[in-house]
């Protein structure tokens, strides 16, 4: 079962992405390309020269110039509309396989009903007391609608090993099955959503994924280091000057596009008497949100223009994809927790 594997470079330097390569190319399953996708804008120095003089003419290696910055999404389209193996497989340039990723993987597959797979992120570095830290296992969902990596930040005792259903998976590492996109695909091949231009794209389309019954799947053993730029805060709501200082650090457009971007996840897949119940906890959330933002991070709204302005445009594709789901309200409910 041969997978194409999409590096999408935007701005990343050449240490990190040769390091990336070089994790593909030990990886002991051998049926694979690695598909270099250069993303960078306009602008800025491409890395498309230093794969040519350092891969010479490798057979596993192709290399795409998308000639500008089509974002997360974007770019990420573009490999799944072009490639045509039954399993494609997306990697952040800060993640590292293992020598087996590959070769564990792509066991889930063997199920037909599983349409998407991730293994075990781990950071890279150990904490002090030399132990192995957990990036994540999964997306999970809460009745609130806040969806997280499960387990992120935890030290890894195995806690999760045996727990392999989840929700949705991120892309940083993930693996997906071609017939699975074709399926949930919506207007002009919009596997992404686009209009999202980057983050939660990947809960967006899990979530899509979910709703014509496809399976998403943890794989413990398949394992991945990953050095995750926008990560939770440690202690989350709780500590709240730690969670100010640690959102103070993202970039203003990356805060926008979360905040806008989750919003729309919810409006184009949520549905049914499992929204209305859980409704009183997600206007609840999305109120202190509101909140939190109009006092720490005003900038923000700046947001709301552009929400205004793809909101008719979001309403079409919810229309879309409702009109399209296989499973019923209750089915869902079972995965807000």
């Amino acid at each position: 079962m041969k997978i194409s594997i999409n590096l999408l470079r935007w701005n990343t330097g050449w240490d990190d992405i040769k390091k990336v390569i070089d994790a593909v190319l030990a990886q002991d399953f051998k049926d694979y390309e690695l598909v270099y996708s250069e993303n960078a804008d306009v602008d800025k120095p491409k890395l498309i020269e230093q794969i040519k003089e350092n891969y010479p003419q490798n057979p596993k290696i192709r290399i795409v110039d998308n000639a500008g910055n089509l974002g997360f999404a974007g770019g990420q389209n573009k490999f799944f509309q072009t490639t045509d193996t039954e399993l494609l497989m997306l990697i952040n340039p800060d993640a590292y396989l293992a020598s087996n990723f590959l070769t564990e993987i792509v066991k889930a597959f063997e199920d037909p009903k599983v349409g998407f797979a991730t293994g075990k992120m781990l950071k890279p570095e150990l904490n002090e007391k030399g132990q192995r830290i957990i990036d994540g296992t999964g997306i999970i969902i809460y009745k609130s609608r806040r969806a997280r990596e499960r387990g992120q930040l935890e030290v890894d005792y195995g806690q999760y090993d045996n727990q392999k259903d989840v929700f949705g998976v991120s892309g940083s590492a993930v693996v997906y099955r071609k017939s699975a996109l074709e399926a949930v695909k919506i207007l002009k091949n919009e596997y992404f959503d686009p209009d999202f231009f980057a983050y939660w794209e990947d809960l967006d389309l899990s979530w899509r994924l979910r709703l014509q019954g496809y399976q998403a799947k943890y794989v413990p053993s398949a394992v991945v280091y990953h050095t995750r730029a926008v990560g939770v805060s440690a202690g989350g709501y709780k500590k709240v000057r730690a969670f100010v200082k640690h959102h103070a650090k993202f970039s203003l457009n990356v805060r926008r596009w979360n905040w806008r971007n989750h919003l729309f996840t919810i409006i184009k897949n949520d549905f049914g008497w499992n929204f209305w119940k859980s409704s009183p906890r997600i206007l609840f959330r999305e109120l202190a949100m509101f909140g939190y933002i109009l006092v720490f991070e005003p900038r923000t709204l700046s947001a709301v223009p552009d929400f205004v302005r793809l909101l008719p445009k979001m309403l079409q594709k919810r229309k879309i994809i409702q009109s399209q789901r296989t499973v019923t309200s209750k089915q869902m409910e079972g995965w807000f927790i």
